[in-house]
């Protein structure tokens, strides 16, 4: 019986006996009214779904699909479950701005790892900021993939003496970027060598003295401020090149994020300056290679552990936390490159990059310990001896002793002998 029976009985006239629980009446009435609960227990669900926190099942499925939030299939192959997929849209809702920043990009693979969306989530106290910092410091998102760019070439002929080569750079790239060049001559010997970024007119060029021989590779690059650094193998030859308009200190132009053309020339054996047994005075042949790493436009890289648990417990140690870090089961990492893919923006690409982190330790222990070496010994044997022996003693001696004595003669007869003098 419930309310909803009393509240159909009620409306039957005594006469009917509505209320008598054994009539036939009021069990078909006690039956409709089950049905009435049902119904409102349903349309309770149905109310309750369109809240995060009360939703379940399709309904919440569908609250996550309004934000591009899907229920993960975790390692076992089972789908997340309600409590866990509610708690991970829960954080992701606030943050959520339809994709694409970096915080969410972040976020969504935090949360897919094992991590909050929102680290605040763990509510970690002050006293632990430093750790808080170092488990946001475990994914790292760079924006503009960097793109190795490489471009050869070989030299044509100019005039009788001289051979140019045209580089072109037209890949776009974010930014400018330092070039780094290897020239080397294949036939002849080069003097006069010059590298001109030809938009821009400037570059550098060697002085007359300077002579590249065929097997030496030249290698140009620069530092944070432009300035040239020339070596052939371990020896530095930058004091042997100057700017194109003769000024020092030399410096290597940019490769700029638009289309570039960069001259390259070398002339043979010059007169006057020239040296016999060493130029060749013919036009030389030389290969150039050219390289710079390129920032893509419209492309990010999101760099993780590969093992997220054993870096989230080294710090837990490290800083003696006694609370729980990971609340979510993390998906396998051949997942998360989906999760990048939903969450980023329109035309953008990411991509995931997993780092290898081998926790070792390294505890040191220092430790005193001493061994004894002074022992102490005492002996207290008793013995008994009974000595017995003859204190008289009688010697009789009857030695007799016959002697010859021989007539010594002088200067030949020793002392001490059985010679006699006399």
């Amino acid at each position: 019986m419930s309310f909803k029976t009393d509240r159909l009985t009620a409306l039957f006239p005594d006469a009917y006996g509505a209320r008598d629980t054994e009539a036939v009446l009021y069990k078909l009435l006690d039956a409709i009214a089950v049905e009435f609960m049902e119904a409102d227990a349903r349309l309770k669900d149905l109310l309750k779904s369109h809240w995060v926190q009360y939703a379940s099942g399709a309904g919440l499925d569908g609250l996550g699909a309004v934000f591009g939030v899907t229920r993960r299939i975790l390692r076992s192959g089972q789908p997340e479950s309600d409590a866990a997929f509610r708690r991970r849209l829960q954080g992701v809702v606030p943050f959520f701005t339809g994709g694409g920043t970096v915080e969410a990009v972040k976020g969504a693979v935090r949360s897919a790892l094992g991590l909050p969306f929102d680290l605040d989530e763990l509510a970690i106290p002050a006293a632990f900021a430093a750790l808080q910092r170092d488990i946001e410091n475990l994914i790292q998102l760079t924006e503009f993939s960097p793109d190795p760019d490489r471009i050869v070439g070989d030299s044509a002929p100019l005039d009788e003496g001289t051979s140019e080569l045209v580089l072109v750079f037209d890949r776009p790239s974010v930014g400018t970027a330092q070039a780094q060049f290897q020239w080397s001559i294949t036939t002849g010997t080069g003097r006069r060598l010059s590298l001109e970024r030809r938009d821009t007119a400037t570059g550098v060029r060697s002085i007359d003295s300077f002579v590249l021989n065929p097997g030496q590779l030249l290698r140009f690059t620069a530092d944070a401020d432009g300035r040239l650094s020339a070596s052939i193998g371990t020896t530095d030859v930058s004091s042997f090149f100057v700017n194109l308009d003769g000024t020092t200190p030399p410096r290597l132009p940019a490769i700029p994020d638009a289309r570039s053309e960069w001259r390259f020339r070398a002339a043979g054996g010059v007169y006057d300056t020239g040296v016999f047994d060493t130029d060749v005075f013919n036009r030389p042949d030389f290969h150039v290679e050219q390289s710079r790493v390129r920032l893509q436009p419209l492309t990010f890289d999101v760099e993780v552990p590969f093992f997220l648990q054993d870096a989230v417990a080294a710090l837990k140690d490290r800083y003696h936390y006694p609370g729980e870090l990971l609340v979510f089961e993390s998906l396998p990492p051949e997942s998360i490159q989906g999760v990048i893919d939903d969450t980023r923006a329109a035309g953008v690409r990411g991509s995931i990059r997993f780092s290898l982190n081998f926790f070792e330790v390294h505890t040191m222990l220092e430790a005193f310990s001493g061994l004894p070496l002074r022992r102490d010994t005492e002996t207290q044997n008793a013995s008994d001896s009974l000595i017995v022996s003859n204190v008289n003693q009688n010697r009789e001696s009857h030695d007799t002793v016959d002697r010859l004595a021989v007539g010594g003669v002088f200067d030949i007869s020793t002392f001490d002998g059985v010679y006699g003098f006399q």
